[in-house]
């Protein structure tokens, strides 16, 4: 029986991975300002879920910020050792198999 062939591009989840920690960069600079800016763009709009949307905003406080900037990133740096673990994995049987 064939062994099964696993094939991870690795640009492709390097490319996730700072595309990840550009959007944990833009939330951290959205959270700051407490949503601030986006709370009052959306200030006089008619809308079914505006006023959800309003609320939903106002209620992230400093700690559920926190919490979500701490997930994404644990998250990211996962997928980012993951794909490392998997790299160093298929060089180093790599190596085994050019020297046989």
């Amino acid at each position: 029986m064939a062994a099964t062939k696993i094939k991870v591009n690795y640009d492709d989840v390097n490319d996730a991975v700072t595309n990840m920690n550009n959007a944990i960069k833009t939330y951290n600079s959205l959270a700051e300002n407490g949503f601030d800016s986006a709370i009052s763009a959306l200030e006089g709009m008619n809308s079914d879920y505006v006023d959800k949307l309003q609320r939903v905003l106002e209620c992230l406080n400093p700690k559920v910020k926190e919490k979500i900037n701490e997930e994404m990133t644990n998250y990211t740096k996962k997928t980012s050792d993951t794909a490392g673990a998997i790299k160093d994995a298929d060089e180093g049987l790599a190596g085994k198999n050019e020297g046989e």
